[in-house]
């Protein structure tokens, strides 16, 4: 099984897909991200992480949802 999913435009690094949500023939891909932005001043602050997501939808996208239909039919 590869480690990639070579889409037209696009390789996702499988290891980095936390989940895969199917909403109304579309594919919602989020992915693992590994980056933390923050700020702290005197004890106080924030911390954020940006998790991306990457929509696959059978209408806009038909190629890229069947190469995706067919990896999750081997998974």
């Amino acid at each position: 099984m590869s480690h990639f999913i070579k889409f037209s435009n696009l390789i996702i690094n499988t290891s980095k897909i936390s989940k895969i949500e199917i909403i109304n023939n579309t594919y919602c891909i989020h992915l693992v991200n590994n980056t933390i932005d923050g700020f702290f001043l005197f004890s106080s602050g924030f911390i954020n992480s940006y998790n991306e997501k990457i929509t696959v939808c059978k209408v806009n996208h038909p190629n890229d949802y069947k190469i995706l239909t067919d990896w999750l039919e081997k998974v």
